[in-house]
């Protein structure tokens, strides 16, 4: 079992009823009961299923490889107009003069988390992405689903989703709960592969689909496109 900061704990709430969490060797629901285990020092708060071809890709050496790949998948898709160096540049340019707390949603190995600082936790399903994130960019990490957040609604000031955006099962469901657990004047930051083009059975929407389920969910979104990419900042409307 792994300690979690002192000022996560209050946040969270079980993703399937919404209830407080008492938070000990694991946590328990005191609404419905359900009991979520610590699995390889990550609490496990998630509550639902993997695409299966997104669950084989996030087994091992894949985390390990991330990194490089991730480097490059920001500049070839956005024909060389944007740069994996850039992305942290605009997330802090965004998010961090609000405050936070910060929640980043998809963490992967941690690159978004570890530039919003010590104020900021990681949620990504992957027991192997945490465990290269934690390795690699020490902080505060849970197992969860973006589409179930496990934390009480107006948690956090500010929220950060990068390409896993494209991977969600339910996108507007995802941006419902991104809605509900940011505080009223909260902000969102993310980056995603916008359409027309191969999907791949991921979810690719073009510009004018992607900014209607934003404004559905609650929220006043602004999109900038860098070829295949979007860089969506968004406001609690």
């Amino acid at each position: 079992m792994a300690s979690l900061p002192p000022w996560l704990l209050p946040l969270l709430a079980c993703p399937r009823c919404r209830g407080p969490l008492e938070v000990g060797r694991q946590a328990r629901c005191l609404g419905c009961g359900a009991r979520y285990p610590f699995r390889g020092g990550f609490l496990d708060l998630r509550a639902g299923r993997e695409r299966p071809h997104l669950w084989l890709t996030n087994r091992p050496p894949i985390p390990l490889l991330y990194d490089a790949w991730r480097r490059r998948s920001t500049g070839l898709p956005s024909g060389k107009k944007l740069s994996h160096a850039e992305e942290p540049v605009h997330l802090r340019e965004w998010l961090l003069p609000t405050g936070g707390p910060f929640l980043d949603v998809g963490t992967g190995t941690g690159v978004y988390r570890e530039a919003l600082g010590n104020g900021a936790v990681g949620l990504d399903p992957s027991p192997t992405f945490l465990q290269v994130a934690r390795w690699r960019r020490p902080g505060a990490y849970l197992l969860g689903h973006g589409e179930h957040l496990p934390f009480r609604t107006g948690a956090f000031g500010d929220m950060a989703m990068g390409p896993t955006w494209n991977e969600f099962w339910d996108p507007l469901r995802a941006a419902q709960e991104a809605r509900r657990v940011l505080r009223p004047g909260g902000r969102l930051f993310g980056m995603l592969l916008l359409g027309p083009g191969a999907t791949f059975g991921l979810f690719r929407p073009k510009e004018e689909e992607l900014l209607h389920l934003l404004e559905r969910a609650g929220f006043r979104p602004h999109l900038e496109r860098f070829g295949a990419l979007g860089l969506l900042r968004a406001e609690v409307s």
